[in-house]
């Protein structure tokens, strides 16, 4: 591992991390892992349900990263309220991750995170 970043200059040691990620062997098949994919997605339609009492417009994507293993939830708004905070608790309290941060076009983004909706088999 060593010489593999002498050999390549990096600005940060994450970019480094990641690059050296990148290039390890992965797995050729991988499956839905169903009970984190249906914990995704009724987490995006709680999601949902709960910003279009508060926020009418955003939108709301998912994304798969079969590098990673993982399900994700983005959403872009113009501003978050939390009006009602004992339901927006049970939407992320089964989730790995979750941000919540400005962006640099004044819009605010909320990032929900599974690990483990995809199954690496061979």
């Amino acid at each position: 591992m060593k010489n593999y970043f002498e050999e390549n200059e990096y600005e940060t040691t994450f970019d480094a991390l990641v690059d050296y990620i990148k290039c390890l062997p992965k797995a050729t098949v991988k499956m839905i892992n169903p009970s984190r994919y249906r914990l995704l997605m009724r987490t995006a339609s709680q999601l949902t349900d709960l910003l279009r009492r508060t926020e009418p417009e955003g939108e709301l994507n998912i994304e798969i990263d079969d590098t990673m293993n993982l399900g994700s939830i983005s959403v872009e708004l113009d501003s978050l309220t939390i009006e009602e905070p004992l339901a927006f608790a049970d939407v992320i309290y089964k989730a790995d991750n979750f941000e919540i941060y400005p962006l640099v076009n004044g819009k605010i983004r909320l990032d929900i995170t599974f690990h483990g909706v995809l199954k690496s088999l061979a």
